[in-house]
């Protein structure tokens, strides 16, 4: 996998599948993310970001095969029904997480530039990834970002989110993965050679993951103490009962098991 950081590479790179031309409300966000980033960063060209556009994305020179998503530093997803349905977000999202395991098997740490968004949480599954962006805003958990985007009665929620955003991509930007080339979705490992086997890409690889049982061969833990020969006295003592056997005209004495 590449080592380098194309200059062109996009600081953040907005993955989704909504309809961009007649969705403002989208561009909205987006501009007001690159404005908090320059305002945290400065307005340097390398902290500019990228909002896919669908409608818009000819095969360019990188090939039919090429994403933003393999040299941004950060992938903010904005979360649908319809995210999860197509096959280009998956393949965003996807191809990211390549990334982190790589760079995970690398370093022995698990990135966050990951940022997971509800757009709008109509359809999206109950359980939410680990990466999801959680802020206690009451319409934000309820609905997704893209209510609060476009009611003005909730401008204060919406810059508390908007904050926690831009502050998730610039941690996450602090521990970037390493780039990726379309050759090294296919790429197979030799030996000797340390990193990611080879593992095709698939639409349903990361929603209905199974794992097979791995048959484990038990092995204790501790030695076992050597056995040692019952004693003599106790194999010749007559098997008690919880009550003693009357004898002549004696009443049933109660005897425990030790007596």
């Amino acid at each position: 996998m590449t080592a380098h950081r194309s200059p062109d590479a996009p600081y953040y790179y907005i993955s989704h599948a909504l309809p961009v031309p007649s969705d403002p409300w989208l561009r909205s966000f987006h501009h007001d993310v690159q404005a908090e980033m320059h305002r945290r960063l400065g307005p340097g060209p390398g902290h500019a970001g990228l909002l896919a556009e669908p409608c818009r994305d000819p095969v360019g020179a990188e090939g039919p095969d090429w994403t933003p998503a393999m040299r941004c530093r950060t992938l903010l997803v904005l979360l649908t029904e319809r995210y999860y349905k197509e096959p280009r977000t998956l393949r965003d999202l996807e191809v990211f997480r390549r990334r982190l395991l790589w760079g995970q098997h690398q370093t022995g740490e698990r990135s966050t530039a990951l940022v997971l968004v509800p757009w709008n949480t109509q359809g999206l599954p109950s359980r939410r990834e680990p990466d999801t962006l959680a802020v206690p805003v009451g319409d934000y958990t309820r609905s997704g970002l893209g209510g609060l985007v476009r009611a003005p009665h909730a401008r204060g929620g919406y810059l508390k989110v908007l904050r926690a955003v831009v502050e998730r991509i610039l941690t996450g930007a602090r521990h970037s993965p390493p780039v990726m080339t379309p050759e090294d979705l296919y790429f197979t490992v030799s030996s000797g050679v340390s990193g990611m086997p080879r593992i095709p890409l698939s639409a349903r690889k990361f929603l209905d993951r199974q794992f097979a049982p791995v048959r484990v061969p038990w092995a204790p833990t501790h030695a076992a103490p050597p056995s040692r020969p019952a004693e003599a006295w106790w194999e010749a003592a007559p098997h008690r009962s919880w009550f003693s056997t009357p004898e002549s005209d004696e009443r049933p004495i109660l005897r425990g098991p030790h007596s």
